[in-house]
């Protein structure tokens, strides 16, 4: 990603923290991206009691924060604002989010298939997370160990909202 959508990304998400989590919500995910047809602000929330994010949600968070995104400008060209949830099956995309699915179920995508596990992707218990967030140990139904280096995962995925 360039490091002007990751700037844009960083200056949404401060913008919009305070706000947001006054109105009850955590901030799970920022993206801005172009989906082939316009460029998309997508802001992804997580109610941290645990509770469903519902379209109610969405639209009062977007309510919120348009004006405070509108009157900051960041964001050069034309975009759409959408507010979302991440939903059951939700992507764990950094150590914040890994931390809280220690010891649950997750699902693990692989750049290539791992003669431990069989596959290019597995269900496992996320037990521990490495020394800078780079190492990874799961443990599989038949409470098989399976260690994994970051470069070899290419997404891991949650099955259901942490407690």
């Amino acid at each position: 990603m360039s490091f002007k959508k990751k700037q844009i990304e960083y200056t949404v998400k401060k913008l919009t923290e305070a706000e947001i989590a006054n109105l009850g919500y955590e901030i799970w995910d920022i993206e801005y991206y172009n989906d082939g047809i316009e460029w998309l602000l997508e802001i992804t929330l997580e109610n941290p009691a645990g509770a469903s994010i519902t379209f109610e949600d969405c639209e009062k968070v977007t309510r919120a924060v348009g004006p405070i995104i509108d009157s900051a400008d960041p964001i050069e060209n034309s975009y759409c604002l959408a507010v979302g949830s991440p939903g059951l099956n939700r992507e764990l995309k950094n150590a914040a989010q890994l931390e809280k699915y220690v010891n649950k179920e997750v699902t693990v995508k692989l750049f290539a298939k791992n003669e431990q596990v069989g596959d290019k992707s597995f269900n496992a218990v996320l037990k521990e997370i490495g020394d800078k967030k780079k190492d990874f140990l799961f443990e599989s139904a038949d409470k098989t160990v399976i260690a994994l280096a970051k470069n070899e995962i290419a997404h891991i995925y949650a099955h259901d909202i942490p407690n």
